[in-house]
């Protein structure tokens, strides 16, 4: 799973749009535009695992914020300003 993950991350961060595109599409007759802009830029990766772990690493990335600011509110809420 991780080097799936890893070459999904780089290709996201190379073709962000195309991947959201694929990401975005819930059926496998995906959009071929995508389809043949990912594999373009990334050769050897499997395609339709590329959504799915763009999505993940777009919820980690979306739970760390969260967190983020909950612990930014805590502390802006214990300084008494």
């Amino acid at each position: 799973m991780g080097s799936k993950f890893i070459a999904a991350l780089k290709c996201f961060i190379k073709c962000p749009s195309e991947t959201m595109r694929l990401m975005l599409s819930l059926n496998p007759p995906y959009d071929s535009q995508a389809v043949e802009a990912v594999k373009a830029y990334c050769p050897g990766i499997d395609v339709e695992s590329v959504g799915f772990y763009a999505g993940l690493f777009l919820a980690i990335v979306f739970l760390a914020f969260c967190v983020l600011a909950y612990i930014l509110s805590l502390l802006y809420g214990m300084s008494g300003i």
